[in-house]
């Protein structure tokens, strides 16, 4: 489940913010809360809470100068969020929206008319349901580089929906290549986080792939399905925050033709035809730095399209156990020496 909370009327209107499974965040007029509206100078600066279970949404009030309201109700104490209600915090009106992913946890239908922490509202609709998730096989190979491949079949989950379940545990970051999708960014994405910023800003959008996190864009699983088998998108799970991984990526995809060199070229890791063969088949200590922070990359192999392929550290088995998914007998280490 991902909530999103757009503002519909005050200083900010237009602004969206989603939240993920687990996630905390604290809104109000100043840096020192996680999503910060200046503007509204009847808005605290730290004003009210949300917390996003895989079941329901929550509010808090943090001590506000004007208080919270939820569809006109005053805040007294926490309460659930239902899809479709308002917040009201200063001048600023909040619409909440939740928004499935296709194999989430079902979700119980919310229907009180009273709820804990407000006063009766009627009309109060509820989070639909989401999908069972199906069964699911996969297989474990060591690779050269020390990672660990995990490998199963689109026919069983495709990659967007693998994605979309995995993202429930680590944050999910997507490289994409628009131009090789034959599309733009969304407009959600404006401006988008080039990958290739050191480029001239006449070229970057022309040559640069986008980095983009499940925070900034609701329906992020979309980009895989239709970047797959493209050559255009490589998913990264990390826990680390965007500006931290952002760097790390610039840094590894900059390239350098001299020790003082500033660096302007650019090294293709960004792509899944040079990813997915470098993570199989490198040296053990370079993959080791370039995925460090990173969890777990799902990306494409041009001579497998009925596959997908996960390489991950020796936890990610126990990872996809926990989902559900059901283990195949363990190959041993495969020494293969990438094609030509």
């Amino acid at each position: 489940m991902r909530i999103v909370l757009e503002v519909l009327s005050g200083p900010n209107t237009g602004k969206k913010f989603r939240l993920g499974v687990g996630h905390v965040v604290q809104v109000g007029r100043t840096e020192w809360a996680d999503w910060n509206l200046p503007g509204d100078g009847h808005m605290s600066g730290v004003h009210f809470e949300l917390q996003a279970t895989a079941a329901a949404c929550y509010i808090r009030d943090l001590g506000s100068s004007n208080g919270t309201m939820v569809n006109g109700q005053q805040l007294v104490e926490k309460a659930e969020l239902c899809n479709g209600d308002q917040i009201q915090a200063g001048e600023t009106l909040f619409s909440v929206r939740a928004q499935e992913d296709p194999f989430s946890e079902p979700l119980p239908l919310v229907t009180q008319q009273t709820r804990p922490g407000l006063a009766p509202v009627p009309g109060l609709g509820g989070m639909a349901p989401g999908k069972q998730r199906p069964q699911v096989t996969y297989s474990v190979e060591k690779c050269d580089s020390g990672l660990t491949l995990c490998r199963g079949n689109v026919d069983e989950i495709q990659p967007h929906e693998l994605a979309a379940v995995l993202g429930h545990t680590f944050p999910a970051y997507l490289i994409v290549d628009f131009k090789k999708m034959g599309s733009k960014p969304p407009e959600e994405l404006d401006p988008p986080d080039y990958l290739f910023d050191w480029l001239d800003p006449g070229v970057v959008s022309s040559v640069s792939p986008v980095v983009v996190s499940q925070e900034d864009f609701g329906d992020w699983p979309t980009l895989i399905e239709n970047g797959w088998d493209e050559d255009a998108v490589i998913c990264l799970f990390s826990k680390q925050e965007k500006p931290a991984l952002l760097e790390h990526l610039r840094t590894a995809c900059r390239g350098k033709t001299h020790a003082e060199d500033q660096g302007r070229g650019i090294v293709g890791y960004c792509w899944p035809s040079v990813m997915a063969p470098l993570l199989a088949h490198y040296t053990p200590d370079f993959v080791e730095r370039l995925l460090s922070g990173i969890e777990a990359v799902l990306v494409e192999l041009p001579d497998l399209p009925i596959t997908w392929q996960i390489y991950g550290h020796d936890q990610l088995p126990e990872v996809l156990d926990g989902l559900g998914f059901a283990r195949q007998q363990t190959e041993e280490v495969t020494s293969r020496e990438p094609e030509d």
